[in-house]
Parts: C-alpha cells; sequence; structure tokens
C-alpha cells in the first residue's frame, strides 16, 4: 500500500507556483526574482525543490508582526544610507533622566 503524499509534496507545479504568485502579487518569476532578489538569491527555479522552498518561505514568514517580506526586500535593495548621510547633532534634555528613572521602576 502506497502512502499518499500530503501538504507541499502532494501539491502540482503549477499550483506552487500560482500560490507563489498570489502570495507575492507578482505575474511571472522574473518579477518574482526581483521583488524577493534576497529570497530568490542563487535559486535555481527549474527545480521543484526551490518551489517548494519558496512557497513554504512565503507562507511562513510572509507577514511576521505587520512586515511583510517585501517591506524588507525593497529595505534590503534600496542602497545603504548610512556611509552619506551626516549625523544629526546630540541634544541633551533634562527630562531624560527622569523618564530613565522612571522606566527602572516600569514592572
Amino acid at each position: 500500500m502506497a502512502k499518499r503524499k500530503s501538504g507541499i509534496k502532494s501539491m502540482k507545479l503549477i499550483a506552487i507556483k500560482k500560490e507563489c504568485y498570489a502570495i507575492t502579487g507578482v505575474a511571472t518569476t522574473p518579477e518574482l526574482k526581483k521583488k524577493y532578489a534576497t529570497l530568490c538569491k542563487g535559486r535555481e527555479f527549474r527545480k521543484r525543490k526551490t518551489w517548494e522552498y519558496v512557497l513554504r518561505t512565503l507562507r511562513a514568514d510572509g507577514e511576521w508582526i505587520g512586515i511583510r517580506i517585501s517591506d524588507i526586500e525593497q529595505l534590503a535593495t534600496k542602497e545603504p544610507q548610512g556611509a552619506n548621510s551626516i549625523p544629526g547633532m546630540l541634544t541633551f534634555h533634562p527630562d531624560r533622566i527622569e523618564m530613565d528613572k522612571a522606566a527602572n521602576n516600569d514592572d
């Protein structure tokens, strides 16, 4: 008696692709690679195993505390601004001491 596959293993490849596209809001693999550069980096999309991994990741990590993977992806693809930005001056606020004391007693 053969065991029946369940979950992603039982899905047809076309269904896996369509679900990945639906979750990410894209229509093609090149768009998926562009929008999710970090997730897709170094992956061979001619293999079913890659699609299964992407779908599992999107299902598990698609949204975390209101932050979507696509938001993180967009930030990762932007040029780092830390090296070019000029830090602002630090200013001392006397009420900060009272805020810190209050925070220490905030159990």
